[in-house]
């Protein structure tokens, strides 16, 4: 879907100098400065749309320990750490990897910002009928994860939730919802949660290999050896259709994305 080259042979295509990433659903061989001010205005802009950066509120910040939380902790102090009307906090459901949680609250330390360890029994979560255990995947895997740290916020009383989905996540989640015969919804949360917590996604129009390598090229001076992370059901078919899709037409998870924030908002002004 996206290759990576860091010595890549092509030269950038807005400035000339070497290229670290060539784009296939752009066509643009980009170097560093340029990419970076690409996924930095991606970013800024879904969240400039969706109204995202409010004054007074205090934001929760999901942070794994891998590459593409580790990029959302960095967007996000870049976006409001200076700002005195605007509070973050790191959050991280503890499990079985320690060095995970080591490197969670290493990159909170390193940016300033309050690092929290939610254990991951501390919010049960209710079983979806819709799923069995032969038919699960990586979108449960997150649903869940994303309900666990919206209850949590909503007890410690943070007003926001910010979430590190990247573009993938987003189509598999419209394209799971439209093979479920499911209206789209929000992923993971409870109603009343979510009355009470808003849920951010900065990163919904980025692929999730862009972040890995935003956080390889700009947030190695933090010195936090981070993990790639890779979906959790190598047999997911959903996860299967799409990389299909992926590598013969690298527009179809925009396009998936985009059709969900049509849907969703019709849904909105229907209710």
């Amino acid at each position: 879907m996206i290759k990576v080259d860091l010595v890549a042979a092509m030269g950038c295509s807005k400035c000339g100098k070497p290229g670290v990433i060539f784009q296939e659903y752009s066509g643009l061989h980009l170097c560093p400065q340029h990419f970076k001010e690409d996924l930095l205005h991606k970013a800024k802009k879904t969240v400039r749309q969706n109204h995202w950066l409010v004054p007074g509120t205090q934001y929760a910040v999901a942070l794994s320990g891998g590459r593409k939380s580790c990029a959302l902790l960095g967007f996000m102090h870049a976006l409001a750490g200076k700002r005195k009307d605007i509070s973050l906090v790191a959050v991280t459901i503890k499990n079985n990897d320690p060095e995970a949680m080591e490197n969670a609250k290493a990159i909170s330390e390193s940016f300033g910002i309050r690092w929290f360890g939610i254990p991951g029994d501390k919010v049960t979560i209710q079983h979806d009928n819709r799923f069995d255990a032969a038919n699960k995947s990586p979108f449960m895997a997150h649903s869940s994860t994303e309900c666990q740290l919206t209850l949590m916020a909503e007890e410690l009383q943070f007003d926001a939730l910010v979430m590190g989905y990247a573009l993938e996540d987003h189509a598999e989640w419209v394209l799971w919802n439209a093979i479920s015969g499911k209206t789209i919804q929000e992923t993971g949360s409870s109603a009343e949660a979510r009355r009470r917590v808003q849920v951010t996604r900065p990163f919904m129009h980025i692929p999730g290999k862009e972040l890995e390598l935003y956080t390889q090229l700009f947030l190695e001076d933090y010195n936090v050896e981070t993990q790639p992370e890779t979906g959790i059901h190598v047999d997911d078919p959903i996860s299967t259709i799409l990389a299909r899709f992926y590598s013969r037409h690298p527009g179809v998870p925009y396009a998936l994305v985009n059709i969900g924030e049509q849907v969703k908002k019709f849904r909105d002004q229907c209710s």
